[in-house]
């Protein structure tokens, strides 16, 4: 079992701990030299403990659930404790082939209600956040951006960065953007992202409900009974993934309400309306759609993520360089490697990919980078490349490869920072 024994409030309010117990059987599941904890940039100390509880059982339930361990707590939000069994009944029917259960005991059933209507979104400064944002502007909602999630909390250089280009953003209202810090993806081990296949946790599993709990306290303070956070995929997605609407909307406390926002929007729809709202109002738009390593400047430009997002951007009709890219010359050629011989697709980067592909079947234009014959030429072939050809191929000798040098890694990260170091 796992007991939380109390909630901690800290450095002049802004920080919330968790103090709790972990049964020897399931300690190799956590990091216990570093408990979790949410630290954020307001004083959110009058946060009540029912409410407080949000951030930290939104981490900590799954793990129970795909563990098989027992929770003991002391009070929770009515409408959170019954949104938890929601939740794990979705776990359930994405994940049948895993025996989901581990039972959350509590003493006491708060009911919270705000007065208040206050709007929010998740903005990580991707296409997806952008696009939300667009749709959500005249509201001016609360943006909210967790360090620790897409970027490590060691990683200072790489965040703030990210603040710097939020506060280039002229988009961006400065007053209603919120940073959080949180180990989320740090107090566990290695051992809970094998509880899925594909080493897969944090996507298929933990990112949805991580990132929409640690809103509680910040909606307690500001009012936010609306919580709106970006989707990645639309409903023509089957595989299991850990932000979906059945995911995001399940997650309330009090009388919020979560949209799982664009869900009827595909990628390249998002893009279009991105350079729709950019023509029509006097605001530029530097999208930030990675986090790679060899990133200099907005994005690394050459992932196949960028890759995507510039192509999106080119089939409607915009210079993917005025849109935070620098792409580099025979970016072309880049895309294509893609799809050669070494190469491994999953049923997740096929429909990406076709998603593109379709699009550029539908238009009668794109825009040009440097050389219209030679890019028509490309475009042409680009179309006409059969996914269903390498969808798969090598998948299971790669999955295998990587699940080796992710456990060497994790249980020799010592080494591995050194490794890294000598890299740089």
């Amino acid at each position: 079992m796992l007991k939380l024994n109390n909630i901690d409030f800290s450095e002049e309010g802004k920080k919330i701990s968790y103090n709790y117990t972990l049964n020897p059987k399931i300690k190799s599941y956590f990091n216990v030299d570093k408990p979790f904890y949410v630290l954020y940039d307001k004083d959110i100390s009058k946060t009540p403990l029912s409410l407080a509880i949000i951030p930290f059982l939104s981490n900590i339930m799954p793990i129970s659930w795909f563990v098989g361990f027992d929770v003991y707590i002391d009070e929770i939000d009515e409408t959170f404790y019954q949104s938890l069994a929601n939740l794990k009944e979705q776990f359930i029917k994405y994940h049948p082939k895993n025996d989901i259960k581990g039972t959350l005991h509590v003493n006491k059933i708060v009911k919270n209600e705000f007065n208040g209507n206050n709007t929010s979104l998740l903005f990580s400064g991707g296409l997806d956040s952008f696009e939300s944002l667009t749709r959500h502007y005249h509201k001016n909602p609360y943006l909210i951006s967790i360090h620790g999630a897409d970027v490590e909390i060691e990683d200072t250089v790489r965040w703030n960065e990210f603040k710097k280009f939020n506060a280039e953003e002229k988009i961006l209202d400065q007053s209603r953007l919120f940073y959080v810090e949180s180990n989320l993806r740090e107090f566990y081990t290695y051992k809970v992202d094998l509880l899925v296949d594909g080493l897969g946790w944090w996507g298929m599993v933990q990112h949805g409900m991580a990132l929409l709990g640690v809103l509680a306290p910040l909606s307690h303070k500001f009012d936010i009974r609306k919580i709106n956070i970006a989707s990645s995929n639309t409903n023509e997605v089957s595989f299991s993934w850990g932000s979906s609407p059945l995911i995001d909307e399940n997650m309330k406390w009090a009388n919020t309400k979560v949209t799982h926002d664009g869900f009827q929007f595909k990628r390249t729809d998002k893009a279009d309306n991105v350079v729709k709202f950019v023509k029509n109002s006097e605001y530029d738009i530097k999208l930030r759609v990675c986090y790679a390593e060899e990133r200099t400047g907005y994005n690394c430009n050459t992932c196949h993520k960028c890759q995507r997002t510039a192509l999106a951007l080119i089939l409607a009709g915009a210079n993917p360089n005025e849109y935070g890219f620098n792409l580099p010359s025979g970016f072309y050629d880049l895309v294509f490697k893609n799809f050669g011989k070494d190469s491994v697709m999953t049923k997740g980067l096929k429909y990406e990919w076709t998603c593109i592909q379709d699009k550029a079947k539908s238009v009668d234009s794109f825009f040009i980078l440097n050389d219209k014959e030679k890019e028509t030429i490309a475009m042409q072939q680009f179309i006409n490349i059969d996914f269903d050809s390498v969808i798969n191929k090598n998948e299971s000798k790669v999955k295998k490869k990587k699940k080796i040098k992710f456990i060497l890694r994790k249980r020799f990260s010592f080494l591995y920072k050194v490794y890294k170091s000598i890299k740089k």
